[in-house]
């Protein structure tokens, strides 16, 4: 805990710059930055020390920071860094980078920041807080209690007067299970950032702040937007033994699609267990973009 406020902290400081577009010095100094991101976000994946992990993941935040803080750290994308993922919205207002440490006992923390498009430099740290949150399906959340994970795409959504993101991410769990995670991201009347939204209508009565799926460690199941349905798409999952029943780690893609649609009367996004009318001979690959995690959907 002590680390995580540590690194809070450090993240903290990158706050009341002004912006400008990198270049000459600025730009020569972001990409030795860029570079020393680049090896330490190795070590913090790859090391078989530890304690070295732990050390290499403070002095990332260290350097994202000072980073962060040269004028127009907004527009580089530090693409040269594999270990970070960093998403943008169309409409550019923010973006939010993650990248994630494996501890010793193989469960995962995640780390990341919101860094606002803004004449100066405004960050939300995100702290991971995972193990200490109940009821994950419904709750909402905030920068200080985060639903730790990489995200792979956001989506800005809009209707009538209301305007959230929906945030698509993914997480290790731990070595027979992952996750994928639909949520919501909206800005309170303070201009700060929450998670979550009573938007996500499994059934009648059975209304959930985010959609979580779990599966099989060696799986990969879709879970994206669809530009073309306008729809949230994701494989459904299935135990690979019916006696499996309920064991999530078990869990593997069958060739079918479920997905979600937004109701227009009931503001909500609507469950809808059965996409397509044809079923696939087997699970579609999906391949993952640079940076993060993203299923690659239902076409190879």
């Amino acid at each position: 805990m002590k680390k995580q406020l540590l690194l809070l902290l450090l993240l903290a400081t990158g706050l009341g710059l002004a912006f400008a577009q990198p270049e000459g010095e600025d730009l020569e100094s972001i990409r030795k930055h860029e570079k020393t991101l680049q090896v330490l976000g190795d070590s913090v994946v790859q090391s078989f020390d530890w304690d070295m992990r732990e050390q290499a993941c403070i002095q990332m935040v260290k350097t994202l920071v000072k980073a962060l803080k040269i004028p127009g750290s907004f527009d580089y994308p530090f693409d040269s860094v594999p270990t970070v993922s960093i998403v943008y919205p169309d409409n550019r207002d923010f973006r939010i980078i993650t990248w994630q440490m494996e501890l010793k006992d193989l469960s995962h923390r995640y780390f990341g920041a919101i860094q606002m498009h803004s004449d100066s430099l405004v960050l939300f740290p995100l702290i991971d807080m995972s193990m200490f949150i109940p009821g994950i399906d419904s709750v909402i959340l905030d920068q200080d209690n985060w639903f730790g994970q990489l995200y792979y795409d956001v989506q800005e959504f809009k209707f009538k007067k209301e305007r959230y993101y929906l945030l698509f991410g993914w997480d290790a769990n731990d070595m027979w299970s992952n996750k994928k995670i639909v949520d919501v991201l909206w800005f309170d009347e303070g201009g700060k950032p929450k998670f979550g939204k009573p938007v996500f209508e499994i059934e009648e009565g059975d209304i959930r702040d985010r959609v979580i799926i779990e599966y099989k460690e060696d799986a990969s199941p879709a879970m994206v937007w669809d530009d073309r349905l306008n729809m949230i798409i994701f494989d459904y999952l299935q135990p690979e033994n019916p006696l499996s029943e309920g064991i999530y780690m078990t869990y593997i893609p069958d060739g079918t699609y479920q997905g979600f649609y937004f109701d227009k009367k009931k503001k909500h996004w609507i469950l809808q267990r059965v996409v397509f009318d044809q079923t696939l001979d087997k699970a579609p690959i999906n391949k993952p973009k640079q940076k993060g995690e993203d299923p690659n959907l239902y076409n190879n």
